[in-house]
């Protein structure tokens, strides 16, 4: 049935036509209306309302409203039929398109889109003529009383209704108002161009929330707010800001900061990168802060710090916390409590030291006697007090024959910490000939060094004691150069039972030396093996110790205990903050199971094992043409990744200090005395044996991949493995992959691959390469070896990586990954290549035509790969022209 709207004529013009519309008008509701009644003498009362519709819409209210006054009219009146008036209509607004009247006088405003709320209603205005308005009001009157239904029953009218009534009402000289075409006028609507306004409001506000965020994380943001000076963030409410900030908007800082920003920050495009690629991916970097110019590995340290930081300074009630946590909290706040530190210092340095035997450079030393001292009792009681700088340093090693059992070994010391400054600066500045070295060496570390520590740490006039610091001085450059030397000898590692050894280097009382403080801890055998690291050394230092006086031997061993132990003992010269307190717990075990079970719980450490597997594989398929006796140690190759899991275990972290009686005030006593207790444990497990995840060396915290022969594996540190160095399953491309974690674990793989080689070829064709980026006064220095060593390494490295990765598209069918913010013209192979640099850049090479920047641009010069993504012509610097490899 058609439901489209009718005409629908005037209600008082009877007309057959409207009648018969009247009649067949389609229901607007979905309830029947009754049919008509005829009007007699027993009128019944009017028909009830039609029950509400479900939808309310203000057109079907009119047009109801406007058919039922119609059909009361028809059945309540008898106006005879006469022909049509004349209608005189007065203009009325148009309808819009849902509209009931057939009054459209304009049809391009039919498709107008009318509100159905907050509308108005405006009317027609119709003339009845005179004898119409007559009868109408005859009728009226001749109605009963009875047939009046009072007001109150009838339904309740909507304004229509009662306008039209009062219309129907007025006298014949009025005008009957009669609503024909409803009318909708819009009120507070909002235009498209108020929405559009309000859209780009809205996206002008997330864009600067989200760049301002991007400024917060990658400059600093918090910390340098209205300072203009390189303060650090020092306060604990700024750390802990900063740590929380970076882990909550993790994804955001993996993916725009690094490698995006670090890229953004370094690049200068203006520099040709065919021409200066180190340049041209790190100039900017370069124009920046002194303190800002951070090596990746710096920057791997900061954030260690930092989240190990967060950890000892949280407000966490410490009745919730294990034990060992609360132990390395309080030895947190004892050592950022300056005021009752500076209190002891450095008495308590001084008074613990009298407690060993001492040399005459302390002036309170009183029980020196040359005739009676044996420098190897005193080496042994001092073991870790001495640190790395004792003239024997013992510690665990693993069984040639089975590797998971410790067994005891001895190595020289590592004067490089002390020593390797004093020479550094003295090569760059005296630049001195072979035989000029060691005097000028020991000369320059008596008075850059040893005269201020004498002054400052032993409260001794350097005028007073100057012929003992040169003793001292001349006896560390004889250890230095020798260790150096032994070092440098291959194989470095022997092993034979303790018995061997004494019957080996009988000058040397090894077993007064075990009895000192070992004995007490280990229980050995002269059966028991022994391994012995640079052999030589110890052969050497029996001569070394046949020259040199009693006296010195003693004052050096004070010196270097002294020069160990005061990082623990206050001191205003030196720089103190919480960095310094950070790193120093960091090396307690106590500390590093905070810091493993933080970074334990979102880590996939089985895939990155997985990884780097692969990663050994392709090195070998590189280097297939070696003959296979020199890439057997790279087969056996093995990777040791994040933590052992011992540190888990709190029982077994605990075990080693749960017996101490400690001073909770007095930071210098309480490390000492934690640190010797954890020692002490290590050594005790001499004999048995390590996890399969497990180690003897294994510095989480610290930010330093290492290679270590004895276990054929490389061990991987937890600090080493944050952003800029990524692991599979971070959100960064593969290519962020292999250019951070992939390319420095290569290098570190191709470094333990070049031991055993013949690099005579290697050194002469990078030799003339290499020289070529260097300024012309280091042009023509004879000595760059160790140069072009690293330089042999880091290449082998880069151009496995690029066979790597190549490999690992092809498997995986992906030749072009998302690309980085403002990178979006830059293939794949080139993102990684653009990573890589950028990530390398260093503050050493400030200075253009530096060693390092040579480095770098050999290492790409010597890529084919390079000069065809780089679009390199023939004509330019870096064009690939052979391979040294």
């Amino acid at each position: 049935m058609d439901r489209s709207p009718r005409r629908i004529a005037s209600p008082v013009n009877r007309t057959p036509s409207f009648e018969i519309a009247i009649l067949t008008s389609p229901p607007l509701s979905p309830h029947h209306d009754l049919p008509p009644i005829e009007s007699g003498s027993n009128s019944p009362s009017p028909p009830p309302p039609p029950p509400p519709h479900s939808s309310f819409s203000p057109r079907r209210k009119v047009h109801e409203s406007i058919v039922r006054e119609v059909r009361e009219y028809h059945m309540t009146t008898r106006i005879p039929f006469s022909p049509p008036p004349t209608i005189q209509i007065h203009p009325a607004p148009i309808a819009g398109p849902e509209s009931t009247s057939s009054f459209r006088t304009n049809p391009e405003q039919e498709d107008r889109d009318d509100e159905e709320d907050n509308v108005e209603e405006t009317v027609q205005e119709i003339e009845l003529p005179p004898q119409v308005q007559n009868e109408i009001e005859v009728e009226a009157l001749q109605q009963s009383p009875e047939e009046i239904i009072p007001e109150e029953d009838y339904p309740r009218k909507t304004e229509s209704e009662n306008r039209l009534n009062q219309q129907l009402e007025t006298p014949t000289e009025r005008r009957i108002i009669f609503p024909i075409t409803p009318f909708y006028r819009r009120k507070g609507t909002c235009s498209k161009c108020s929405i559009w306004l309000g859209a780009l409001c809205a996206l002008f506000f997330l864009l600067s929330i989200a760049l301002f965020l991007v400024w917060v994380i990658t400059t600093d943001g918090f910390r340098t707010i209205g300072s203009k000076s390189t303060n650090v963030c020092n306060s604990r409410q700024c750390i802990d800001i900063e740590i929380n900030f970076k882990e909550n908007f993790k994804v955001l800082y993996s993916i725009i900061t690094v490698p995006a920003f670090r890229m953004s920050s370094s690049i200068d495009d203006d520099i040709e990168p065919c021409e200066n690629f180190y340049r041209h991916s790190c100039q900017r970097y370069h124009s920046q802060t002194a303190n800002k110019q951070l090596n990746f590995l710096s920057q791997l340290k900061d954030e260690s710090l930092r989240t190990i930081h967060s950890l000892l300074s949280s407000e966490e009630d410490p009745r919730t916390l294990q034990k060992s946590a609360r132990l390395s909290r309080n030895l947190y706040s004892a050592c950022m409590n300056a005021v009752v530190r500076s209190q002891n210092a450095p008495t308590d340095l001084l008074t613990f030291v009298r407690n060993f035997p001492c040399g005459p450079l302390l002036r309170d030393c009183q029980s020196f006697h040359a005739d009676s001292y044996s420098w190897e009792r005193h080496s042994g009681m001092l073991d870790s007090y001495a640190g790395d700088y004792n003239l024997i340093v013992y510690n665990r090693d693993v069984h040639p024959q089975d590797r998971s059992r410790l067994i005891l070994q001895i190595k020289p010391p590592n004067l490089d910490p002390i020593v390797g400054p004093i020479e550094r600066d003295l090569v760059a500045l005296a630049k001195p000939s072979p035989t000029e070295f060691e005097p000028l060496l020991q000369l320059s570390l008596r008075q850059n060094l040893l005269s201020a520590f004498a002054r400052d740490n032993l409260l001794r006039d350097p005028r007073d004691v100057q012929s003992q610091l040169d003793e001292v001085a001349r006896l560390m450059v004889d250890l230095y150069i020798s260790a150096r030397q032994s070092a440098s000898l291959s194989p470095n590692t022997t092993y034979m039972t303790i018995g061997d050894m004494f019957q080996a280097l009988p000058q040397l009382y090894l077993r007064e030396f075990f009895d000192a403080q070992l004995s007490n801890i280990y229980k050995w055998s002269e059966s028991d093996m022994l391994s012995i690291q640079d052999y030589d050394y110890f052969a050497r230092l029996s001569d070394i110790i046949a020259q040199t006086s009693r006296q010195a031997v003693a004052n050096y061993l004070l010196t270097v205990t002294i020069w160990n132990l005061k990082q623990y003992s206050y001191s205003p010269r030196d720089q103190f903050g919480w960095r310094e307190c950070v790193d120093q717990i960091s090396n307690l075990e106590i500390a590093r199971k905070m810091y493993v079970d933080k970074a334990s719980q979102s880590m996939n450490l089985p895939k990155t094992v997985e990884f780097l597997q692969n990663l050994k594989i392709d090195f070998l398929s590189v280097h297939r043409s070696t003959p296979l006796q020199y890439l057997s140690n790279i087969n056996r190759l093995g990777f040791y990744v994040g933590f052992p899991r011992r540190l888990q275990n709190e029982e077994l972290i605990w075990r080693p200090v749960s017996q101490l009686a400690l001073n909770e005030t007095d930071y210098f006593d309480m490390s000492i005395r934690v640190g010797k207790a954890e020692r002490d444990y290590a050594l005790s497990q001499i004999g048995t044996y390590l996890d399969s995840d497990d180690t003897t060396e294994f510095p989480i915290t610290e930010p330093t991949m290492l290679y270590n022969s004895n276990v054929g594996a490389i061990v991987i540190p937890l600090a080493f493995i944050e952003p800029p160095i990524y692991l599979p399953g971070d959100e960064v491309p593969m290519y962020g992959i292999y250019s951070s974690l992939g390319i420095t674990t290569l290098q570190m793989i191709s470094k333990v691959f070049w031991q055993g080689l013949d690099k005579s070829s290697q050194l002469e064709c990078f030799d003339g390469v290499f020289r070529g980026f260097l300024d012309a006064n280091r042009q023509r220095s004879p000595s760059i070896e160790p140069q072009l060593l690293s330089t042999i390494e880091l290449a082998d490295a880069f151009k496995t990586t690029l066979y790597s990765y190549a490999k690992w598209q092809n498997e995986h069918h992906v030749h072009h990954e998302k690309t980085l913010p403002a990178f979006d013209s830059t293939d794949s192979m080139r993102s990684l290549m653009l990573t890589f640099s950028t990530m390398f850049c260093s503050g050493e090479s400030s200075e253009p035509g530096s060693d390092y920047e040579a480095m770098i641009n050999t290492v790409v010069a010597d890529s084919r790969m390079f000069s065809i993504h780089f679009n390199c012509n023939n004509s330019s610097r870096l064009y690939n022209r052979r391979s040294c490899f």
